[in-house]
């Protein structure tokens, strides 16, 4: 028999107070590293702004230094400004000057289409924009009289560098060449210049001022803060001297920036916790036997389970107290690791069945014997010395081919489909040399419908396989048309031909909304077509086959109308 242990019992006076006296290191505890924290979030914002900072002026000074280059070794080398001349024609002038768009184009590319370039000869009296301009016309008459002062006073310019200059009331950066009368110009607005930089978080009051580096302020994107708000921004000097750059940046930004919500929710997570511990603090003795110690058993038996196997998870009891909360979590645990067992059963068939129909769509798209067949019908006509055939031949295929390996988007338009259809025929009828009649009965107004990609082609190719003309020749029509369903707008497709038709049992599976088999790899396309057209569109279309009792069969395809 167990003897009963007296415990020594604390009036709740006494928790109390013990509770406040704890209370009094916790707060100074806490402003300690709340103190801490607004040093090191400050540090750490200050160290991600520099950071950002850095390798936007290291990309920045490579793509100057790339643009100063270009526009150097145009002038002085590049042979492409040579019928500038004093006995040339107005239209040697003219090429060489589309000739100089293109050259400027192709830079652009990896120096951005932000920077402008314009092109001077005074002895043809000849300004041009070399690019696409991104000014208004009053701007580009100021910078056309700027580069024209510049040449003639060209002994006052500052050298081959890059320069602020305000044109129109707007700052710009200015880089400018002259070398035998002829003047190139690279220029870009400081807006764009510092464009990457919009993104970073400065504060509601923060700003960036562009300097020259002797100090003048050419830019400030907003108004500095003022008052004891100014206290609370940084103001950071990134010099341009130190990123090889022709101008300066100063940043005024906010102390926590980023962080700033994160040092607010931490301040409010230290007074919650401290008050959430006062307040608890008298029931913490009185809850320990009755709450604490079953929740200790329940999480350890708890921790147990992933060291037992699923059987033993299903048939272990993770508490034994009495409390009615804890014993309905039991059962309804067992019952979750029941239902988890069994959905992960499902969801792993699921996954097979889905990967199974993946691959076999694959396989659908890429028919190597039917590559090979177009290449040896090809090798054929070149061997029989029909040159004209082969080249016809070969321009089906590669188009053929080319719209087959791109199809890889949900939904492609319905023109791209009919063409690759069409292609597709092109090439039956020369390989096989069989009379095919071919009709399309589409109006314009349904090309730009968005239908899923290879979805003609699969009925089509069946038709030529498969299908066996009462007549001396295969008849294949394609019809669309208008279909309103629960006052919305569908498309109806229709493909037919004059074949044997579809046998019965088919046509009964299609309309009971069965699949059909697959493992012999027969029917395989419309198998196919039946799951992707329900992967896009759940149960929001129709599709059924049907015989005509003239002859041959139909197969018709009702989807939403999506332009």
């Amino acid at each position: 028999m167990k003897n009963a242990r007296r415990t020594t019992a604390y009036p709740v006076v006494q928790i109390l107070r013990k509770t406040l006296w704890t209370a009094i290191p916790v707060v100074i505890i806490f402003m300690f590293v709340s103190g801490f924290s607004f040093w090191e979030i400050r540090r750490q914002n200050n160290l991600s702004l520099e950071n950002a900072i850095t390798i936007y002026q290291t990309d920045l000074s490579h793509r100057l230094d790339a643009i100063a280059h270009f526009v150097q070794w145009t002038v002085v080398h590049d042979p492409i400004l040579d019928p500038f001349k004093t006995d040339g024609h107005v239209g040697d002038f003219r090429q060489a000057g589309n000739d100089l768009r293109l050259r400027v184009s192709d830079m652009q590319y990896s120096t951005g289409s932000e920077f402008m370039y314009f092109f001077y000869w005074d002895e043809g009296d000849i300004f041009i924009n070399a690019s696409e301009l991104t000014v208004d016309y009053e701007t580009y008459k100021k910078i056309k009289k700027k580069v024209i002062d510049d040449f003639e006073n060209v002994d006052n310019t500052e050298g081959f560098s890059w320069m602020p200059s305000v044109i129109g009331g707007k700052t710009y950066l200015y880089y400018s060449i002259t070398y035998r009368h002829r003047t190139f110009v690279s220029l870009v607005s400081i807006e764009d210049i510092l464009a990457p930089l919009s993104n970073i978080n400065l504060g509601s009051h923060g700003n960036i001022k562009f300097q020259s580096l002797d100090g003048n302020t050419y830019y400030q994107s907003a108004t500095s803060p003022e008052g004891l708000l100014k206290h609370y921004y940084n103001e950071l000097h990134f010099r341009g001297e130190d990123a090889g750059l022709p101008f300066t940046l100063v940043i005024e930004s906010d102390m926590l920036g980023n962080y700033g919500k994160i040092f607010l929710l931490q301040f409010l997570v230290f007074l919650a916790a401290l008050a959430l511990s006062l307040i608890m603090g008298s029931y913490i003795l009185a809850t320990y036997k009755k709450v604490i110690l079953p929740i200790k058993i329940f999480s350890s038996n708890l921790s147990r389970m992933d060291s037992l196997s699923d059987a033993e998870s299903a048939n272990l009891d993770l508490t034994d107290s009495k409390m009615q909360e804890l014993n309905q979590i039991n059962d309804q645990f067992k019952s979750l690791i029941h239902e988890i067992t069994r959905l992960r059963i499902n969801v792993y068939e699921a996954e097979l069945d889905q990967n199974k129909f993946r691959i076999h769509f694959l396989q659908q798209q890429i028919k190597p014997h039917f590559y090979l067949n177009c290449l040896t019908t090809i090798d054929s006509m070149l061997s029989l010395g029909d040159v004209s055939a082969a080249q016809k031949m070969l321009q089906f295929t590669s188009k053929y081919f080319r719209y087959l390996f791109q199809a890889d988007k949900d939904f492609v338009p319905l023109s791209s489909e009919i063409a690759h259809t069409e292609d597709y025929l092109d090439i039956q009828m020369m390989r096989l040399s069989e009379n095919i009649e071919y009709s399309c009965d589409i109006d314009d107004k349904y090309m730009d419908v968005m239908i899923p990609p290879l979805l003609l082609i699969t009925f089509v190719e069946n038709i030529i396989k498969y299908a066996e003309p009462a007549g001396d020749s295969l008849q294949i029509s394609i019809t669309g048309s208008d279909y309103v369903k629960n006052d919305a707008d569908y498309i109806e497709i229709c493909i037919k031909d004059n074949g044997q038709g579809f046998p019965e049992e088919v046509i009964t599976k299609i309309s009971n909304g069965e699949y059909l088999t697959t493992d012999s790899g027969s029917h395989i396309g419309i198998t196919n077509c039946i799951r992707r057209l329900k992967l896009l569109y759940g149960d929001d279309f129709e599709f059924y086959l049907e015989n005509s009792t003239a002859g041959g069969a139909a197969v018709v395809i009702r989807i939403p109308r999506k332009e």
